[in-house]
């Protein structure tokens, strides 16, 4: 199964001072950065930090990402056949601290090759020891997100402005969900929000939807019936980022209709920690999506097959799959199949709302509020409702109007945002984001 994340790499991640990534993804700043020395080796060079932490760099390593090798659009123009045929023979420091110093490579035995000029932070964000990798790892680990925990909220004034979305992808990338209040109750607001972003996201549902009870609906989410936890549209190669979800109405006397929602890659560590064979398994055997209807204006047929968890190679969980609504049979050798539905119910356990676990956050919305969640990182689901005295809820009482926003487009946004006012050279690899479930192995 897949190795557990290095006992010595989240010791050295606990100890990591207050300027590592850790803290700059906390803080949405780059860290400050210090060189104690460096020095040329036979295999490339060697860095010392203020902290202690050594770096090596591997001269073919250092050849290849020489900035002098970037076009101004940032693409690589190296040819991938060269090899490096370079030696370093010395390194010069220049600069001091706070991320301004930089190391001037030397070079020997390439007369097309003299020096070559890196920025102190752009090391030290690339070094490949251990304790680097730790901090990284660090940094990019989410906070799980609890039932006890607050759903952090912006107001939809505040989204006029640039600073005002930055803070509010900020909010979504670390917790997962942000509920922005106060947003007008029109026909398409939702999308106006959503394209703050970006692109809103064309799907076999459009680019805007309606999740209101309706008689003969082509998707369980627009009756009346509860929903158990999941994430929408699994069975897409690239399923959506970000879902939004405004709510346009909500009648006091509609009984039930509570969002629920729990952080899939808290859940994951729970499995992990209490059966690790189980969490093994679901990150081993694929598991069958797929949406096949063809009863419906526009037919449908989909299918993709992953596991359930996928691991990095440090073990560290990069995405998570759970639609059980979705799920088509089991495709998978004979003797996996007992251990997987024994895995499949440990997890689905944990997802339940009378778990022990206590990973659910239930919020009834109010009309006006907007909940914008990371539909890869978190699952959600609905308790079922019903009119007060026994009505039919098929006139609009309970009325959520939404769209998605591509992964792509939103981690662009959101970085985008974060880089406009920091120097180019500090630009990558730049400010760390935690993990946001896309199967990003950094």
């Amino acid at each position: 199964g897949p190795p557990p994340p290095p006992a010595k790499a989240a010791a050295a991640a606990r100890a990591a001072a207050p300027t590592t990534k850790a803290a700059a993804a906390a803080t949405g700043s780059l860290p400050a950065v210090e060189i104690r020395s460096a020095r040329a080796t036979d295999s490339g060079m060697q860095v010392t930090w203020s902290d202690g932490e050594r770096s090596t760099f591997h001269r073919e390593w250092l050849f290849r990402n020489r900035l002098e090798n970037l076009f101004h659009s940032g693409q690589n123009l190296m040819d991938p056949t060269e090899r490096c045929h370079a030696t370093v023979t010395s390194v010069t420091q220049v600069g001091a601290r706070d991320g301004g110093g930089s190391l001037i490579v030397h070079w020997a035995d390439d007369p097309n090759l003299q020096s070559s000029t890196f920025p102190a932070l752009y090391l030290r964000q690339l070094s490949h020891s251990l304790g680097s990798r730790a901090v990284e790892e660090a940094a990019r680990k989410p906070k799980p997100l609890m039932s006890s925990d607050e759903i952090p909220t912006v107001e939809h004034a505040s989204l006029q402005s640039e600073g005002g979305v930055k803070a509010w992808l900020e909010l979504v990338n670390r917790h997962g969900l942000c509920l922005v209040k106060n947003v007008p109750r029109e026909e398409g607001a939702v999308s106006r929000v959503a394209e703050r972003i970006g692109p809103v996201m064309n799907t076999i549902y459009g680019k805007q939807f309606d999740v209101v009870a309706v008689a003969d609906p082509i998707n369980v989410a627009y009756s009346t019936l509860g929903l158990v936890m999941h994430q929408d549209l699994v069975y897409y190669e690239s399923p959506p980022g970000l879902q939004l979800l405004h709510c346009m109405r909500f009648d006091q006397d509609i009984m039930g209709g509570e969002s629920s929602l729990a952080d899939a890659f808290h859940a994951a560590e729970i499995l992990r920690e209490r059966d690790p064979k189980a969490f093994a398994t679901l990150s081993r055997v694929p598991a069958t999506f797929q949406k096949i209807h063809y009863d419906r204006p526009d037919p449908v047929h989909l299918q993709y097959r992953r596991p359930h968890i996928q691991v990095n190679d440090s073990g560290a969980v990069i995405s998570v799959f759970w639609a059980p609504q979705f799920e088509g049979p089991l495709h998978a050798p004979e003797e996996d199949v007992e251990e997987y539905f024994r895995a499949y119910h440990l997890l689905a356990d944990i997802f339940d709302e009378h778990s022990s676990h206590q990973v659910i956050i239930k919020r009834r919305l109010e009309p006006g509020d907007l909940l914008c969640f990371n539909n890869r990182r978190m699952v959600h689901g609905r308790t079922p409702f019903s009119q007060e005295g026994g009505g039919t809820v098929t006139s609009g009482g309970r009325h959520l109007q939404g769209c998605y926003v591509g992964m792509e487009t939103y981690i662009n946004r959101l970085r985008v945002l974060q880089h406009l006012e920091i120097a180019p050279e500090h630009r990558s690899p730049g400010i760390p984001i935690s993990r946001v479930s896309n199967g990003d192995h950094a």
